[in-house]
């Protein structure tokens, strides 16, 4: 492994999402079952902390009786919950502090990616089923206090990680390597979709394009490029600024954390790790991070995460 990267996380099957969690904890999902991974199962919603690299903790499975649980990403909610994006349910899953789950809205296709705003706007995307021949890919938002789905975009080739921000929104179409945007308006709506940039492409790579993404304190967004074995940084106006090689082909998504929120943390679905290493600019930390949050928000989830299984 190169000597940037250190591994916090190994054997986590199809790992994916990785969000800060209570006192420093980095969850991940774990989107599928792999054979080589025997402790892992797809559908694990899963901790480790950066102190103790590779001593993983498993919190809740995603599935049920007759539903095969497929997440695929985590948010901390303005309540206190945990987030999960799950195709398998199709549906955003809501976990309180000791695992409990249950549906908090269905979805068209299935999720994939979520970002809360500062005022508890949750939006998403929703890509499952969708491909170039066939772009049924949208993106949506969940107005805080309603039950409407409100659509933002669609005819996408997979859209896919996301990012909410006062000013914009911002979020992936895998299947064309491009990254779009609207600005918010006055009064809560978004205007028209705008590019904000085209990654390159990879030759004889066959599934590539952005997946996850997070934000540094600068505004800069660093995105997981997918085959492409590295993480792309773009400036606020989407000039790609450096290439930051990581330790696999295809990364998943990124997070920050660490102390000083310093760290960038990448999942690696091809090598089942979750990697970490110092980020010169410290991260923009996400709305409603139990790590930001005071003590007596977050003590449920320390516990509960405390006390998990070791896997």
């Amino acid at each position: 492994m190169n000597s940037r990267w250190t591994q916090l996380a190994h054997g986590v099957s199809a790992p994916e999402g990785p969000t800060l969690g209570p006192n420093g904890w980095i969850l991940n999902v774990c989107s599928f079952s792999r054979h080589r991974n025997r402790k892992v199962r797809g559908g694990d919603i899963v901790a480790t902390h950066p102190n103790f690299p590779g001593q993983t903790k498993r919190l809740f499975n995603t599935s049920v009786d007759g539903v095969t649980g497929i997440p695929a990403a985590l948010a901390f909610g303005p309540d206190g919950c945990l987030y999960v994006t799950d195709e398998g349910h199709r549906a955003i899953l809501r976990a309180s502090a000791d695992g409990t789950l249950a549906v908090f809205v269905r979805s068209p296709n299935g999720p994939n990616d979520l970002s809360f705003d500062r005022w508890g706007n949750l939006w998403f995307t929703d890509p499952w089923g969708s491909t170039i021949d066939n772009p049924i890919g949208g993106v949506y938002v969940l107005r805080a206090g309603t039950s409407a789905l409100e659509q933002v975009a669609t005819y996408l080739a997979f859209p896919n990680g996301i990012v909410a921000t006062d000013e914009r929104l911002i979020y992936a179409e895998t299947r064309t390597s491009r990254l779009w945007c609207h600005r918010h308006l006055a009064g809560g709506g978004v205007g028209e979709r705008e590019l904000f940039a085209a990654l390159p492409h990879q030759p004889g790579v066959e599934v590539q394009g952005p997946d996850g993404m997070c934000l540094d304190v600068k505004g800069n967004l660093y995105v997981a490029h997918f085959g492409a074995s590295c993480v792309r940084v773009l400036a606020a106006d989407g000039t790609q600024l450096e290439s930051i090689p990581v330790p696999g082909q295809n990364p998943a998504n990124v997070c920050f954390g660490g102390p000083d929120m310093s760290t960038l943390f990448v999942s690696l679905d091809d090598t089942d790790e979750v990697v970490a290493c110092p980020n010169p600019h410290p991260g923009l930390p996400l709305q409603f991070c139990p790590s930001a949050a005071a003590a007596t928000t977050l003590a449920g989830w320390l516990d509960f995460i405390e006390a998990s299984p070791t896997l």
